[in-house]
């Protein structure tokens, strides 16, 4: 029987893979993908799930997330991770987040992920990088 943390770790290992469609599989026909939960509205359903991890998969070339603590609690899984990837451009984007999956019935109904946006821009736009303070989130053993 496979746990809710399992399916949210194969889901990272479907995004290491680039496999869009096996990503959005996982969710509910009316599942919601709030990624930055504080600075955007949720994608909503398949079709606007599949419209945004493609765009978001489409920036990098390389892709490292990793996962360094993950619970579960009910139906929620909450997992503490490092983004990082690198950009067609050559730029490095890495930054530490968190996040907490609602999982009913086998499938995401609510995945919702919280970051400093405005690091992960500043990244893209290669304005600057992560400061001193919150390197060492980034280099947290996995558990």
């Amino acid at each position: 029987m496979t746990t809710n943390t399992e399916r949210v770790v194969r889901f990272f290992d479907h995004w290491h893979a680039a496999r869009i469609d096996d990503m959005v599989a996982m969710f509910a026909p009316d599942g919601r993908f709030h990624f930055s939960a504080t600075t955007k509205p949720p994608a909503v359903g398949h079709d606007e799930i599949r419209k945004f991890l493609t765009d978001y998969s489409d920036l990098s070339v390389t892709k490292r997330l990793r996962i360094n603590a993950i619970a579960q609690a009910g139906p929620d899984v909450f997992y503490e991770a490092v983004e990082d990837f690198d950009l067609a451009n050559g730029r490095r984007v890495i930054t530490p987040y968190a996040g907490v999956v609602r999982v009913e019935n086998g499938r995401f109904t609510d995945w919702r992920d919280y970051f400093d946006r405005a690091t992960i821009d500043g990244q893209v736009a290669g304005e600057y990088g992560l400061p001193h303070y919150a390197l060492e989130l980034l280099e947290r053993p996995e558990d």
